[in-house]
């Protein structure tokens, strides 16, 4: 962390406004991706059923799984803009009252997007695309394991056990953040100079002149 309190004004502009035009452009591949793969592939006309034709972006793939892949593209998008608005605005600069309520803004706006709007989304996509609901039967636990009981785990629940563990995961990965955020003003060690030699007395040797 300690190399970003290192970057000097050229190196964080080049960084802060790089990471802002990458993260524009995805978010607009990902909005796209995901609104056009939402979109069902045939409807019926007349009892039969005709493929759906929509405009220029007909090209995109349909269904959950592209759906999910413009997911990703734009919360990537999005860590990449908050990052180029953090560098470009808030690092090695003066604090102030306005960039520090300008970075707290950064700060909420990446807490909304890890634990309000990601949670959600993967809620919306298991619970409608992927139809991950307590009805439908995942696998069955052994029997010899539960005494010949028969146990049966449904889809619902490896739903909710995959979005409890993303939230420990990212609470813990958001603690050790915060933690390592604080090296950005420390700088590296430096090795100890050696000491000169000594003499049997205590004293340095000084090498003579011949």
């Amino acid at each position: 962390m300690y190399r970003l309190g290192q970057l000097d004004e050229a190196q964080r502009f080049r960084i802060g406004t790089a990471l802002l035009a990458v993260g524009a452009v995805l978010m607009a591949v990902g909005v796209i991706l995901v609104h056009y793969a939402q979109f069902p592939q045939t409807q019926l006309v007349d009892g039969r059923e005709v493929p759906v034709v929509v405009d220029y972006f007909n090209w995109i793939p349909r269904g959950w799984l592209p759906k999910a892949v413009g997911y990703l593209i734009a919360f990537a998008a999005s860590q990449a803009l908050l990052a180029g608005a953090a560098i470009l605005w808030v690092l090695n600069q003066k604090m102030t009252w306005a960039r520090a309520a300008f970075a707290a803004f950064l700060a909420w706006i990446e807490f909304v997007l890890i634990f309000g709007i990601v949670p959600s989304e993967w809620l919306n996509l298991s619970q409608t695309d992927l139809d991950w609901s307590y009805q439908r039967e995942a696998f069955e636990i052994p029997s010899w394991l539960l005494l010949g009981n028969e146990v049966t785990v449904s889809l619902g629940a490896i739903k909710d056990a995959i979005s409890g563990t993303y939230n420990l995961v990212a609470l813990f990965g958001a603690a050790v953040f915060a933690y390592k955020l604080q090296d950005i003003s420390k700088q590296p060690a430096r090795p100890a100079a050696a000491e000169p030699p000594k003499s049997p007395y205590g004293r340095p040797l000084v090498r003579g002149e011949g």
